[in-house]
């Protein structure tokens, strides 16, 4: 037994300290039981956290809060106050090198040249129909799969590609269950996005406030815990594996290659959409506290395939559509491959109710959770979703209720 083991005196101990196992935790401790979360960094937040630069507050690559899902609902019931604004719906979207309006409505579906007409009606038709799409019945259904039966002409089947990347961060569609995409598109469309003040730390310091929680910090854990519920929650399968001695039968990971730029002007275009390649551009700065007074946090990002590598200079070159004058760059950082799903929810293994559950574990007294792991949610969603059923598992084997309502 470790000393970590032997210095272990909580109801649960919670092991990895992002948004999952922070999650997990506030929700053991609103519930009044007692709680330890150890991380192996020097920091807690995982993929939530933000740092600071010359004022700029930049998140591990471009962060939107969907709104009106399991994320949103569970934070609020745990107390976190999500304070920020909602990007514009008006955009647009790159075609063969050129810039023309994103049809995101009535209006700008009728102006834009991105489209034919017989393109334009192919969009609007699926644009009305689409919030009434039963996204569950295409769980065992790639996306290409789901795209192929939609009979879209060429222009119009690639603006939806470029859709389901956009909500999704998964350039993958020969993989991807079609519900998950759904899901992410509806939600879209009907609530839209938050841009956070102060970047999404705000959420990470705000659930390491909560009263209760004890937090080990730089501890790496190559065992289980001596506590008499567990809940391991230290990122994708690979690590759970190691952890807990168990393989779990889980999709690829996707990644993208992102660009922060810090700039003493506004671009001239907020959001650009890559209709025939895989980047997409935002300026959050608008919306969200993320820039000095006077400035602009804008970003810039590649959805990598399987086999794809990061092209730096693409993501560079994309930006300029955004109409970035050279002199007004102040700040600079690429994150050259990062992971935005650990493991995506794929059709050959169900789409999202095919995932792991939390008490997929092989110990009784032991729960997972993270972005890979439970049926609801994709993204932060899943982690947070996933935290919470997994703090509920552990709470009712110690016999003590959970507050507020598990989301189904």
């Amino acid at each position: 037994m470790n000393s970590m083991n032997q210095l272990n005196k909580s109801d649960v101990a919670v092991v990895g300290g992002g948004l999952s196992g922070l999650v997990a935790a506030a929700t053991v401790a609103q519930a009044g039981r007692s709680v330890t979360v150890y991380e192996a960094r020097g920091d807690f937040g995982g993929q939530a956290r933000s740092v600071v630069r010359n004022g700029f507050t930049l998140n591990q690559g471009p962060h939107a809060l969907y709104r009106g899902l399991a994320g949103e609902t569970i934070l609020t019931e745990l107390g976190v106050d999500l304070l920020g604004g909602e990007p514009p719906i008006e955009g647009s979207l790159v075609f063969g090198g050129q810039v023309e309006i994103a049809p995101a409505g009535p209006s700008s579906l009728l102006r834009t040249k991105a489209l034919s007409l017989r393109g334009k009606l192919q969009i609007g038709a699926l644009l009305g129909r689409l919030p009434k799409v039963d996204a569950t019945a295409f769980a065992a259904t790639t996306v290409n799969e789901w795209i192929s039966q939609l009979g879209l002409d060429e222009r119009p089947e690639e603006m939806v590609r470029a859709l389901v990347r956009l909500s999704t961060y998964v350039n993958q569609p020969d993989q991807l269950s079609a519900d998950v995409a759904i899901e992410q598109m509806q939600s879209a469309l009907r609530d839209g996005v938050l841009y956070l003040h102060h970047g999404w730390q705000s959420i990470v310091d705000q659930l390491r406030s909560t009263s209760g929680i004890e937090f080990v910090a730089g501890t790496p854990i190559t065992e289980l815990p001596d506590a008499p519920a567990v809940i391991v929650a230290v990122g994708g399968p690979p690590a759970a594996t190691k952890l807990l001695g168990k393989t779990y039968d889980a999709g690829p990971p996707a990644h993208v290659a992102c660009l922060d730029l810090g700039l003493s002007r506004p671009p001239e275009r907020n959001i650009v959409i890559g209709g025939d390649v895989p980047f997409y551009f935002s300026n959050h700065s608008p919306v969200a506290k993320l820039a000095p007074v006077g400035h602009y946090l804008v970003g810039a990002m590649q959805y990598l395939g399987e086999n794809d590598e990061p092209n730096p200079a693409g993501i560079r070159a994309f930006a300029d559509f955004a109409g970035i004058a050279e002199d007004s760059i102040e700040l600079s950082r690429s994150l050259h491959k990062m992971t935005a799903v650990t493991a995506i929810p794929t059709a050959s293994r169900g789409g999202l109710a095919g995932r792991p559950k939390v008490t997929d574990t092989g110990h009784d007294h032991v729960f997972v959770a993270g972005d890979w792991v439970g049926p609801v949610g994709h993204l932060a969603d899943a982690s947070i979703a996933s935290g919470q059923r997994a703090a509920a598992a552990a709470l009712g084997m110690l016999g003590a209720r959970p507050v507020g309502v598990l989301r189904q």
